[in-house]
C-alpha cells in the first residue's frame, strides 16, 4: 500500500504545524514540545536546566521570572508550555492564570488580566478600557507619542544636567558608558534648539507619522497589536535611517533647521545614531505617559486596579500567575506592571494581597529590559537563557530530527485525535507513535525513523539534514536550532503544499527546496526526469558526490515510492567497490557536505589553494550552491581552460570574420565567471550566468564542464603532455567536447557581434579618405559606395589624372598609401577570404557611416586647394560666355594667326625679352594648336565650374577630375602670350602714330582687342604655371 497516509492531510498540517505556539491547542503544543535547554544565570553560579527546572522554579518563588533568548528560539512556546503544565497541576483550579500573547494591543492586555473577574470595580475598569478603546486611532496615538516624547527630551535633559553637576560636585568620576549617554543628550535634547523642535516640526513629523515609520509601527502595536510580519521584524525601536533627511532642509522651521546643521544630522551617521539613542531612551517613558493620559480606572492608576485584583483573588484565596509571551508587547505598561509584579504579597506580617507568580518572556537586547534588568534579576535572583545552539553540530541535527519528528506525528494524528488520547491518556507514553499497519513496513523502514523512533516519511533523515543546512545555517556560521525556520521551510513548506503532487509521483518537484545536486552527479541527466532526478538526489542524497556514493547510501524503494523508476534502477545497480577518483570518491571534509551515519559537519569548507583531484568536484559543487565563490586560483584555471577550448575550436569562417576575435588581451583572459574572483568590469563574454546556476539542466552541464576543465588545466600543468590520460580522464573529455559543442560558438557569436560593432568607423574612415580624392560624392547609393571601398589603391591611383593642385596630389598621396589597409580594416570583418562577404553587414556598416558627421579635413582641404586654383579660375573668366568648344578653337585660331603676321617680318616679333628665351613663332603656333583638343576644353570648363559650385563634396569631385597636365600646357601658353601681348601692342601702337597708315590702323585695333581679351587668362596662369613649377 501506498505509504500516503504517513503524509499528514493538509487539515492535520495546518492544526498542528503552527508558528506560534499560542495558535496550537494545548495537547498538540505537549505532544509537539521539546525539551528545552535553558541557562540559569544569578546567584554567583551558571547551570544548564531544562523547562522542568523552570517550572519547579516558577512554583516555588513571587517574582517575575524572565526568560530571554533571540528571536525565533521558542520564548513564547516556553511560556505556552509553562501554561499548558499548570492548567494541567493538580493545585490549577485555584489559580487564575492570564497569559498575554506577544502579538495582543494594549486594550487586549488590559482585557486579558481582567478576564474572568467580577465585581463593580472590575466591571467599571473594563467598561473605561472599551470606550477609550473604540475611540484609539493608531494616528492619534502615533502624534500624543512625538509629543510626550518631546516633553520627555526637556526633563531629560535637565536630568543629565543635573547628574552631571552632581558628579562634579562630588569630584565622582563616570564610567565611559555614562559619559556617552550624558554628552549625546546634552548634545541633542538642549530645549529651544534639540530633538523636541525636530520631531514636533510639522514637516519632519510627518515623515515620522508615515505608515512605515517606527513610530507609526510602535503606535500601532499598542492600538491593534502586531502583525506576524511586524513580531519578526520587532521594531520596538528607531534606527539611525529612521533620521531621514532626504527632503529639502530649507523646509523646516527655523529653530529645527539650525539645530540639524549643528549637529550634523544630514551628514553623519555617527550624529544619527546618538541621537536615535537619546529618541529611544524617552519612546518608552513617552509611552507610558500616553497609557496614563489615556486610561484612569475610577479616578485610580493602574497599580491600583492591578491592587483590586490581587486583593480580590486573596479574598477567594486564589493565586495569580501572569506569564507574558513578549515584554515589548506590554511596553506601555511594563513599568507599572513590572512594579504590580514585585509587590510583596505580605505587608507587616499580614498577607494583604494574593499570591502571585509570573514569567515574562524578553527577546534579547530589549532596551525595555535593560532598563530594569537590575530590579528584576535583584528580586528574582536568576536568569533564565534559552540556548539555541546544544553541543556539536552532531546534537544539533539530532534535536532537529527530532523536533521534525514530533510535529509529524502529531499531524498524522491530528488536533482532535490528540485532545481525545490525552483525555484518555493511562500510564503509557503520550502521545503514541502513529502507524499504519496497512502499508509495507520496508518502505517505512526504507525513509528511516528519528532517534525518537518516529518514521520520517516522506523525508530522510539526508533530507533533514539537507534542508536544515540550507535554511538554518547562515555562511560559515556553525548549524543553528531555530524552530521557526525549521517549521516554515522545512515542514509546513513541504507538508502542507506537496501531498496531493506525492499521491501523484509527482514529488519532489524540480528544484525543491532550491538545493543543487553535486557536481559528481551529472549523469544523472541521462535518466527520464533528469531535473526531479537531481533535485532527489540533492536531498534525499545529501552529501553525496557519485552515483556510486547514491547506490551505496541511498535506498531505492524511496526513488520508487516517489515515481523516479529510472533512478530506483540505478541505485538498485551494484556499486563500483575501491574505485578512488574525483567522481567516485567521497570528500566530506572537502566541501562541508553533511556526513553520513549520525554525525554531521561543523561548517564550510574554505577554497583551497589548488583544486586538486578529489577536492575538484566538491569545489564545484560548493561553487554553483553559491556556498563560497570560486577561488583565485581556480578561475584562473577556468579561463585557461576556456581560453584554450576557443583557440581548438573556433573557426572564424563560421561568422565570415578573416581572423579570430582575441580573449586575452595582454596577460588575462577576459572570460566572466560568476561568482568567482578576479572579474573585471567591462568583460562581456561569459562562462555562464549566474541564473544559470538555478536551471538543474543547465546546472548539470556546466558543473561537468567546470570538472573537467579544472582538473585538465591542473593535471596538464604538474604533468605537462599527459592530455587527457589520467583516471576519469575520458569522461571529463566527452564533457569537455559536449561542452565546447555549445560555448564556442556562443563565444564566436559574442565576439564576433563585438568586434564588428567598429565597422561603422572604419569604413567611415575609408568613406572619408574616398571623398578626399573626390572618388564618392553626395547622393551615391550604398552599392555604388561599397563599389568603391571595395576597389584597391592600385586601381583608384592607376585611373587617377595628374594634380591640379599641390594640395590635391598630397591628399591623394595619403589616401593611397594608406587605402589597402583602411579596406582590409573593415573587409576582415565582413569576409573571411577574397571570394564573399556579408553584403548585409557592410551595407548596414556604409548606412551607419554616412549618418556620422562631416569630417572637417575635408573642408580645410577644399580650402587649401581653392586658394591654390583661384588664379586659374581668374584667367578662364574671359571665357566663361565661351560654351561651346567651337568658339574655343576659334579664338585660338586667331591668336595664331596674329602670331603668324607679326612674325613674318621679324621687326615686332619679341626676341631676348627676358633670361628665358622667348619661343619662336613656330613653337608658339604649336603650343596653342596643342590646346586645340577636348581634353583641354573640358579642363577649362571644370576649372570654370569650381566657382559655381557651393558644396564642398562636389568641388573636391570636380577639382579631381581636371587634368592637372594639360592645365599647365594652358597656363603656359597663355602665359607667353601675356608677353607677347605686351611687347607686340606697344610696338604696333608707337608705329601706328609715326605712320599713321589707315590698314595699320585697323591691323592694330584686331590686334589689340584680341589681345585685351587674353590678357587676363595669361596672368592667372601664369600663377598657376609657376606654383606649379
Amino acid at each position: 500500500m501506498n505509504p500516503i497516509t504517513y503524509w499528514p492531510t493538509r487539515d492535520h498540517v495546518l492544526q498542528c504545524i503552527r508558528t506560534e505556539a499560542e495558535e496550537l491547542a494545548e495537547p498538540v503544543l505537549l505532544a509537539v514540545h521539546e525539551s528545552m535547554e535553558l541557562e540559569r544565570v544569578g546567584a554567583g553560579e551558571d547551570r544548564l536546566c531544562n523547562e522542568h527546572d523552570l517550572l519547579q522554579h516558577f512554583l516555588t518563588v513571587e517574582r517575575p521570572i524572565p526568560i530571554i533568548g533571540r528571536s525565533g528560539v521558542g520564548k513564547s512556546h516556553l511560556i505556552r508550555w509553562l501554561e499548558a503544565r499548570l492548567k494541567m497541576h493538580e493545585a490549577s483550579s485555584n489559580w487564575h492564570i492570564v497569559r498575554i500573547p506577544k502579538n495582543a494591543s494594549l486594550r487586549q492586555v488590559l482585557e486579558i488580566l481582567l478576564d474572568r473577574l467580577e465585581g463593580e470595580e472590575f466591571d467599571s475598569a473594563r467598561g473605561r478600557i472599551a470606550s477609550v478603546g473604540d475611540l484609539l486611532r493608531t494616528e492619534e496615538v502615533a502624534d500624543l507619542l512625538l509629543m510626550f516624547m518631546a516633553q520627555q527630551l526637556n526633563r531629560l535633559y535637565e536630568q543629565a544636567t543635573d547628574e552631571i553637576a552632581k558628579s562634579r560636585d562630588e569630584a565622582r568620576a563616570l564610567s565611559t558608558e555614562d559619559k556617552d549617554r550624558l554628552k549625546a543628550i546634552s548634545t541633542h535634547a538642549r530645549p529651544g534648539q534639540g530633538l523636541s523642535e525636530l520631531i514636533t516640526d510639522p514637516n519632519f513629523k510627518a515623515s515620522l507619522l508615515q505608515p512605515t515609520h517606527c513610530i507609526y509601527q510602535f503606535a500601532r502595536r499598542l492600538t491593534q497589536g502586531a502583525s506576524d510580519d511586524e513580531l519578526v521584524r520587532n521594531e520596538y525601536e528607531l534606527k539611525e535611517e529612521d533620521l531621514d533627511f532626504n527632503f529639502n532642509l530649507h523646509d523646516l522651521s527655523a529653530k529645527a533647521r539650525q539645530y540639524v546643521s549643528q549637529a550634523q544630522l544630514n551628514t553623519s551617521t555617527n550624529a544619527r545614531n546618538s541621537a536615535v539613542r537619546v529618541l529611544n531612551e524617552v519612546l518608552g517613558q513617552a509611552t507610558r505617559r500616553a497609557f496614563q493620559h489615556l486610561f484612569k480606572f475610577d479616578g485610580g492608576s493602574f497599580q491600583d486596579l492591578f491592587k483590586d485584583i490581587r486583593r480580590t483573588l486573596k479574598m477567594q484565596e486564589r493565586t495569580l500567575v501572569v506569564l507574558v509571551e513578549d515584554m515589548a508587547a506590554i511596553s506601555a505598561i511594563e513599568d507599572v506592571l513590572v512594579d504590580g509584579l514585585l509587590e510583596e504579597s505580605v505587608r507587616d506580617g499580614e498577607q494583604v494581597l494574593c499570591t502571585l507568580r509570573s514569567a515574562i518572556a524578553v527577546t534579547d537586547g530589549y532596551h525595555g529590559y535593560a532598563r530594569r534588568k537590575d530590579t528584576i534579576k535583584t528580586r528574582a535572583i536568576y536568569e533564565w537563557f534559552i540556548r539555541e545552539q546544544s553541543g556539536d553540530a552532531g546534537q544539533t541535527s539530532t534535536r532537529i530530527l527530532n523536533f521534525c519528528a514530533r510535529y509529524l506525528n502529531a499531524a498524522r494524528h491530528g488536533s482532535s485525535e490528540l485532545t481525545q488520547s490525552w483525555r484518555n491518556r493511562g500510564a503509557a507514553e503520550w502521545p503514541p507513535r502513529w502507524d499504519d499497519v496497512d502499508v509495507d513496513s520496508d518502505v517505512i523502514e526504507a525513509f528511516g525513523y528519528a532517534p525518537s523512533g518516529i518514521p520520517l516519511y516522506p523525508f530522510n533523515r539526508s533530507a533533514i539534514e539537507a534542508l536544515a543546512d540550507r535554511y538554518c545555517r547562515k555562511g560559515d556560521e556553525p548549524l543553528k536550532f531555530n524552530p521557526r525556520q525549521i517549521l516554515n521551510e522545512i515542514l509546513l513548506r513541504t507538508l502542507r503544499d506537496h501531498r496531493e503532487e506525492c499521491r501523484q509521483e509527482r514529488f519532489p518537484v524540480a528544484g525543491f527546496g532550491e538545493i543543487a545536486a553535486g557536481a559528481g552527479l551529472t549523469e544523472l541527466y541521462v535518466l527520464d526526469e533528469p531535473a526531479r532526478c537531481s533535485t532527489f538526489a540533492a536531498i534525499w542524497g545529501y552529501g553525496c558526490h557519485s552515483i556510486s556514493e547514491l547506490q551505496s547510501e541511498l535506498d531505492p524503494k524511496i526513488a520508487s515510492t516517489f515515481g523516479l523508476r529510472g533512478m530506483a534502477a540505478l541505485l538498485s545497480q551494484q556499486p563500483v567497490v575501491g574505485q578512488k577518483n574525483a567522481s567516485t570518491t567521497k570528500n566530506i571534509a572537502a566541501n562541508s557536505i553533511k556526513p553520513r551515519a549520525g554525525s554531521a559537519a561543523t561548517g564550510d569548507a574554505k577554497p583551497s589553494a589548488q583544486p586538486v583531484g578529489d577536492q575538484v568536484p566538491a569545489t564545484v559543487s560548493l561553487w554553483f550552491q553559491r556556498r563560497q565563490q570560486l577561488g583565485q586560483e581556480e578561475a584562473r584555471l577556468l579561463r585557461a581552460g576556456l581560453d584554450r577550448m576557443f583557440q581548438q575550436y573556433c573557426r572564424n569562417e563560421w561568422v565570415g570574420l578573416a581572423e579570430k576575435p582575441k580573449i586575452k588581451i595582454g596577460s588575462r583572459i577576459q572570460i566572466e565567471v560568476p561568482f568567482a574572483l578576479g572579474n573585471a568590469l567591462g568583460w562581456t563574454l561569459k562562462f555562464c550566468d549566474e541564473t544559470d546556476f538555478d536551471d538543474p539542466l543547465k546546472a548539470a552541464v556546466l558543473q561537468g564542464a567546470a570538472i573537467a576543465l579544472l582538473r585538465y588545466e591542473y593535471i596538464n600543468e604538474k604533468t605537462p603532455g599527459i592530455g587527457w590520460r589520467y583516471v576519469d580522464g575520458f569522461v571529463d573529455f566527452l564533457r569537455y567536447q559536449n561542452f565546447a559543442s555549445i560555448w564556442v560558438p556562443y563565444a564566436m557569436g559574442l565576439l564576433s557581434l563585438e568586434v564588428r560593432k567598429v565597422i561603422p568607423e572604419l569604413m567611415g574612415i575609408q568613406i572619408s579618405a574616398a571623398k578626399e580624392v573626390g572618388i564618392i560624392g553626395q547622393d551615391k547609393s550604398g552599392q555604388y559606395v561599397m563599389n568603391v571601398l571595395l576597389q584597391k589603391a592600385e586601381h583608384i591611383a592607376a585611373v587617377t589624372k595628374p594634380a591640379a593642385a599641390p594640395a590635391v596630389r598630397e591628399a591623394r598621396s595619403r589616401v593611397i598609401q594608406s587605402w589597402n589597409a583602411q579596406r582590409q580594416a573593415w573587409l576582415s570583418l565582413v569576409a573571411f577570404n577574397d571570394h564573399g562577404l556579408d553584403g548585409d553587414l557592410a551595407m548596414d556598416g556604409i548606412a551607419q557611416a554616412e549618418k556620422r558627421r562631416a569630417n572637417g579635413q575635408l573642408v580645410s582641404l577644399d580650402r587649401s586647394i581653392s586658394d591654390q586654383i583661384a588664379p586659374a579660375i581668374e584667367a578662364f573668366q574671359s571665357l566663361a560666355e565661351c560654351t561651346r568648344q567651337e568658339q574655343f578653337y576659334g579664338l585660338l585660331g586667331e591668336m595664331s594667326q596674329m602670331i603668324d603676321n607679326i612674325s613674318k617680318d621679324g621687326e615686332h616679333y619679341p626676341t631676348n625679352f627676358s633670361a628665358q628665351e622667348f619661343p619662336s613663332a613656330r613653337r608658339f603656333k604649336s603650343m596653342l594648336k596643342n590646346l586645340l583638343d577636348a581634353d583641354t576644353w573640358a579642363t577649362i570648363k571644370l576649372t570654370l565650374a569650381l566657382q559655381k559650385e557651393p558644396d564642398t563634396l562636389r568641388r573636391l569631385q570636380i577639382v579631381n577630375q581636371i587634368d592637372g597636365d594639360r592645365l599647365k600646357q594652358a597656363v603656359e601658353a597663355f602665359d607667353w602670350w601675356k608677353i607677347f601681348y605686351a611687347y607686340v601692342s606697344h610696338r604696333l601702337e608707337a608705329n601706328n602714330a609715326e605712320w599713321g597708315a589707315e590698314s595699320l590702323h585697323r591691323a592694330q585695333e584686331g590686334i589689340a582687342q584680341l589681345l585685351q581679351e587674353a590678357e587676363s587668362s595669361l596672368i592667372g596662369l601664369q600663377g598657376i604655371h609657376r606654383a606649379d613649377a
